[in-house]
């Protein structure tokens, strides 16, 4: 399934309630992991990405594109987790971001519906 999360094209947006976090697929090769977390974390805070702090307040953006971006499969997976804006943020090189903030379920959060 497609999905359109800020603007940005994603594979797939599912909210877990279970562990209270909002996970984006997103195509290595058409959307980069910075630009995935900016719009991912842009709609669970529903704000504009543009009101967001910069990114590269926290991580360096084109250091977090390089170093998860998918290699030969002789590393492994790599993920790299940091805080943004209060909420905590792990990309894995699998193509996957992960967002989460507390206690509450991201449908009580983000006032949005279990899983689209």
């Amino acid at each position: 399934m497609d999905a359109v999360v800020s603007g940005v094209s994603v594979e797939s947006v599912e909210y877990h309630q279970d562990a209270a976090a909002v996970r984006t697929q997103f195509d290595q090769e058409k959307t980069s992991a910075s630009m995935t977390v900016i719009a991912t974390l842009a709609e669970v805070m529903d704000a504009d990405p543009v009101e967001l702090d910069p990114l590269h307040s926290t991580v360096d953006p084109d250091a977090l594109d390089k170093f998860v971006r998918v290699g030969t499969g002789t590393t492994g997976d790599i993920h790299v987790s940091f805080t943004h804006e209060d909420h905590e943020i792990t990309v894995s090189s699998y193509g996957v971001v992960t967002i989460s903030q507390g206690d509450k379920s991201p449908a009580e959060k983000y006032g949005k519906d279990a899983e689209r």
